[in-house]
This record gives structure tokens, C-alpha cells and sequence, in this order.
């Protein structure tokens, strides 16, 4: 793809603006399709059959759930590595954790365009309970018929039988029947060699609980784990990673997508396009910058073969804002949120930080955009005023002119959506096809380029 620093055009003292309202278009959504929650519905009776709890432990279950949760979310540099070693630890996962998490991924895969072909090779990083195959189960029904073979890697034995007999018990309550899918349960880390190589290769909250341990600088930690990742996927694969929507996921995040792009795994999604992060979070290079081929004004400079065109980024700041999302959470099944409540734990928005990215035939360009890597800068420009990709990210919040804004990103950079006050607004993760007038500006507060929709 041809470099330069994309400015977004300014009108002229005097050029007439448009009056046509912009179109919008609603391409997808973040949110657990109503099969996925049907069948997220039936996880505590799959649970309960799979791993009852004893009597004794029933009653201390909010107290065990609440503990876990601080273990978590804790901002340590390690844990041990059998944390859910005992009972009360591994039943309040199931039971809480596991069911969030699938609602979580839920939401991304019921939308989401992607596809595996018949006999698939699936690994999955850090499995745990099989959340990643239970999510798949959920909200994609049409593979329930497609034979695949998923690696389910966990360094502790019991939580992945656990998983197992929580995975089939679901299958028999949902279809009565189970799929033809091969698990195959092992009891491995991130890195240990695998007998083959994935069309898919998957992660969910696995790097929030080591990555932080290496003292190396956060680009030069994300290429070492994204080349590992990578080393999993045959040549032509997709790369799915999600992680917790804290700040510190978010920059590794966008570190990552940095990373596997310099490999030439190009971002998916929620990515409307394949140039830099315009919200890096505390991320700046994969490399220090006496060793990397930093572009002006680019954070996401690669060290590699393929390195991101920059776009509009925000006003300089002490915390940059990092992508990350909410999904509401009022569809949830009722005894999962009443659970939370008893935990203490409520919960009004699901929040997260994912990344989907492929490499050679799954790396297609965006539905009716140019092919990121041969499109000149001038063809991207032509694009405004055409109708251009924005992944909405924030909730809507007032403008001082009376109007609603949303922040975004696009392929103009950092974008603030601009609506009318009584617009409905638009739902954070919801990917739009946006046509509006090529006179665009600034927003002098915040740097993002206003987009009027």
C-alpha cells in the first residue's frame, strides 16, 4: 500500500456545503444472536449435570465467585498456575465465568463473516472449560453439521474435562445429539508444538494472565507473541483473539494487530480498515524507534514487510483512548444475571477487546472497499463522499451545539459521528457504511475527523 500521511480535505473559505443528509447503512452488530441465547439459557442445567456442586459449597458460592473475580482482575504479574485447582475455585467459574465469557464471544460470532471449511483444524489457546468451542456451538448453528477438529490447549487437565462433559451435556439438551467435531483435549501452554496447523487459532482472556510478565517493550512482547501465534496457522488461516476491554488489554491489542500485520495477517476485525490504531491506548512502536522505520506521526510503524499507513489521530493526551466494547447485557439469561447480582457482581454492559485477522485467502479486502494492500492513497481519498466503513466504539454522549456524538474509527483515523439530538443513537459495535460530504473538518477538542451521519 502506498504510504503518506492521510489529512482529512478541508473546505475552502466559501465552498458550499452539501445539504443532502448523509446515508447510513447498519452492516453489523455486536450482540448474541437469539439462538446463542437460547442455548446460553441452557448452560446452567448442562453445568449442573456436568459438575454439580456439593451442598457445602452452594452456599458459599457468591463468596467463591466474588474471590476468583478479584484473582482475576487483579493486575498481577503472575498467579499460580493451577488457580482453579480446587473445587470452590473451578465451580464458580463454570458457573459464572464461563457463561459471560461465551455470552461475550457470542456476541462477536453471531455477526461476524467468517467461515470454516468441512474438516477445519481449530486451536484453541488457553481453553479452559471449551469456552471458545461452546460460544462456536451457540451462535453458529450451520456448524453444528460441519465435521471439524478442534486442539483445546490448557495447563490444567481438570478444567478442560470439566469443559467437556459441560460441552456435551449442552449439545444432548440442545440438538440431543453431539456434532461432529474431534476434541482433543491437551494439557499444554502457549507455544508447545501441535501435530498440525489450524485454518483457525483462537485465544480468549489467555494473554491478560502472562503477557504483562516480560519487562521487554510492550511492541517487541506483542511481535514475539504474535509470530508464536501465527506459527499455529497454515497459510491460509484466520487469527481470533479476545481479551478483557481494560486499558491494558486494549493497547496490547493494538500492539498485536500491529504485530501480525508486519507478518502479513491483516486485521478483519472490528477493524474497519487495514492502516494504523487510532486508539493505541499507552501503544506506540513494535520496536524502540532507533530500530524501527517510523513514519511521521504513525505509532504503529512495522519493522517488518508490511507497514500501516497512518491515519488522523487524536489530540495528544496523557491517555490515549484504546478500543474496546460494550454489549448490553438485558438479554442475558435471568439466573446469570441474578447470580451476578448475589455476587455482587452486577452487570449492565459486557466489555471487551477482540481482534480477527487472516492472512493469504482469508485476507480479503472489506464488502466494496479497495484492497488495502494496492489501493493509492489517492483511491482512498476518492472513497469520501462514496460511503466509507466506521466501527462505532463509545457510547453516545451531548455536544455543545445541542447535537449527539459518538466516537469511532474509520479509515479517515479517529472519528466522532455527529447526529441530531433525537437521532436514536447507534449501538457501540455496530459497523456502518457511511456516504457524506468530502468537506470534512477537525474536532478541536478531541483531534477526530466529524463525520456527519
Amino acid at each position: 500500500m502506498e504510504g503518506g500521511n492521510y489529512q482529512s480535505p478541508r473546505p475552502s473559505r466559501g465552498s458550499p456545503r452539501t445539504k443532502q443528509a448523509p446515508a447510513v447503512r447498519v452492516l453489523e452488530t455486536l450482540a448474541p444472536s437469539p439462538e446463542s441465547l437460547e442455548v446460553i439459557s441452557a448452560l446452567a442445567a448442562a453445568i449442573e449435570e456436568a459438575a454439580p456442586i456439593q451442598a457445602k459449597h452452594r452456599a458459599g458460592l457468591r463468596g467463591d465467585i466474588r474471590a476468583l473475580w478479584e484473582e482475576l482482575t487483579s493486575e498481577r504479574e503472575s498467579r499460580s498456575v493451577d488457580y482453579l485447582g480446587t473445587p470452590p475455585a473451578l465451580s464458580a467459574y463454570l458457573r459464572y465465568f464461563l457463561p459471560w465469557n461465551v455470552f461475550r464471544l457470542s456476541s462477536i460470532f453471531s455477526n461476524a463473516d467468517f467461515c470454516l471449511p468441512d474438516k477445519a483444524i481449530v486451536v484453541d489457546i488457553g481453553s479452559g472449560p471449551l469456552t471458545l468451542p461452546i460460544a462456536l456451538y451457540a451462535s453458529r448453528p450451520e456448524l453444528r453439521d460441519v465435521p471439524l477438529t478442534f486442539y483445546c490447549l490448557d495447563r490444567v487437565e481438570r478444567v478442560l474435562e470439566a469443559g467437556q462433559a459441560v460441552f456435551e451435556s449442552l449439545c444432548m439438551r440442545t440438538e440431543g445429539r453431539l456434532p461432529p467435531w474431534r476434541i482433543v483435549l491437551r494439557k499444554d501452554g502457549f507455544g508447545s508444538p501441535l501435530p498440525e496447523r489450524a485454518h483457525l487459532v483462537a485465544a480468549a482472556n489467555v494473554f491478560n494472565e502472562f503477557f504483562w510478565k516480560d519487562k521487554n517493550p510492550l511492541g517487541e512482547r506483542a511481535l514475539d507473541t504474535g509470530r508464536t501465534l501465527l506459527s499455529y496457522l497454515r497459510e491460509n488461516g484466520s487469527l481470533f483473539v479476545m481479551e478483557p476491554g481494560d486499558p491494558r488489554s486494549g493497547a496490547f491489542m493494538t500492539a498485536l494487530r500491529a504485530a501480525v500485520a508486519s507478518e502479513g495477517a491483516l486485521p478483519l476485525g472490528p477493524c474497519p480498515h487495514a492502516m494504523s490504531c487510532p486508539m493505541p491506548g499507552i501503544y506506540r512502536h513494535l520496536l524502540p524507534p532507533e530500530e524501527t522505520r517510523v513514519i511521521k506521526g504513525d505509532p504503529n510503524a512495522a519493522p517488518s514487510r508490511y507497514v500501516l499507513p497512518p491515519v488522523v489521530m487524536p489530540k495528544k493526551r496523557d491517555k490515549m483512548p484504546w478500543c474496546h466494547f460494550g454489549v448490553d447485557t438485558d438479554k442475558a439469561p435471568a439466573w446469570l444475571l441474578a447470580l451476578s447480582v448475589e455476587a455482587g457482581l452486577p452487570k449492565e454492559r459486557a466489555v471487551f477487546s477482540y481482534l480477527w485477522a487472516a492472512r493469504g485467502a482469508m485476507a480479503r479486502p472489506f464488502a466494496g472497499m479497495p484492497d488495502p494492500l494496492h489501493s493509492s492513497e489517492k483511491e482512498r481519498r476518492a472513497r469520501v463522499g462514496k460511503g466509507i466503513l466506521v466501527r462505532v466504539i463509545s457510547e453516545p454522549f451531548a455536544l455543545p451545539d445541542s447535537s449527539s456524538g459518538q466516537y469511532a474509527c474509520s479509515s479517515l483515523g479517529y472519528t466522532l459521528l455527529k447526529r441530531p439530538r433525537d437521532a436514536s443513537p447507534f449501538e457501540p459495535g455496530d459497523l456502518l457504511e457511511v456516504t457524506a460530504s468530502p468537506l470534512l473538518r477537525n474536532d478541536e477538542k478531541s483531534g477526530a475527523i466529524i463525520l456527519p451521519t
